[in-house]
């Protein structure tokens, strides 16, 4: 391990505690952007943000829903030193259940795979190792988790709104889910909205690269508002990372 990248993970582990905390008492933390982007070499962050240029067309939306999308798969393990260990699993179709998404009515949904290089880029692991720091707060005992990873792109026109979550106000049937903004040109709205019971809605807004929201699926349900194209085709690149207690 580089020196580097030896005092990128202390610092993720002691942000891991701080912001765990809050997620903890909140069942949701957002972070900043700023903030991580000044963990990684800026050529770094630009390699891992290019991949999500040739996204194949997710076909399981339609009614004018214009988003791209890879799926792929990981074990985590924490190790003895806190550090976390990630292994590809086999692709397979992702699923939600129709009580989560009534949209799809529970149907399977093959998304091209993820590339193995992705998966194992450190941008991408370090966020998935934040993101396993965190909710640590929260589940203190579990050391191993089943981690699925989408490359979302959503595209807004002039005449079409972008639909982040067609779903509406939802859970999507997880422990945990991280959001880690990648990208964002031309577009207005895509207001993340946090709905926690017996509370007002929280609503923020990702515009920097790596502004991110971390919640406890069960616990909280959750949308964001359509995205409105700024004179050119609005894009918004998203990472979502779905984690399952194993």
């Amino acid at each position: 391990m580089s020196v580097a990248t030896l005092a990128r993970t202390r610092r993720a582990q002691a942000l891991g505690r701080k912001w765990g905390d809050c997620l903890a008492d909140d069942d949701f933390v957002a972070l900043p952007g700023t903030e991580l982007a000044g963990w990684f070499p800026p050529a770094d962050l630009e390699r891992l943000a290019a991949t999500w240029e040739h996204l194949p067309r997710d076909e399981a939306v339609s009614g004018g829903v214009v988003r791209e999308r890879r799926y792929g798969r990981l074990t985590a393990t924490r190790e003895a030193t806190g550090e976390w260990r990630f292994a590809a699993l086999p692709h397979r179709a992702f699923q939600q259940t129709a009580e989560h998404i009534p949209l799809h009515g529970g149907r399977a949904r093959m998304f091209s795979p993820i590339p193995p290089e992705t998966l194992t880029d450190p941008v991408l692991t370090a966020l998935i190792a934040l993101d396993l720091d965190i909710i640590s707060a929260v589940v203190p005992q579990t050391s191993r988790f089943e981690v699925g990873l989408h490359q979302m792109r959503v595209l807004a026109t002039p005449g079409a709104p972008g639909s982040p979550t067609p779903e509406g106000r939802h859970r999507d049937g997880h422990d945990f889910i991280g959001m880690h903004l990648m990208g964002r040109v031309h577009c207005a709205g895509g207001e993340s909205v946090v709905h926690r019971e017996g509370r007002p809605p929280t609503r923020m807004t990702l515009t920097e690269r790596l502004d991110s929201l971390v919640v406890s699926d069960t616990r909280i349900t959750h949308e964001v508002t359509p995205t409105v194209a700024d004179g050119a085709t609005g894009v918004r690149d998203m990472l979502l990372v779905d984690i399952n207690e194993r």
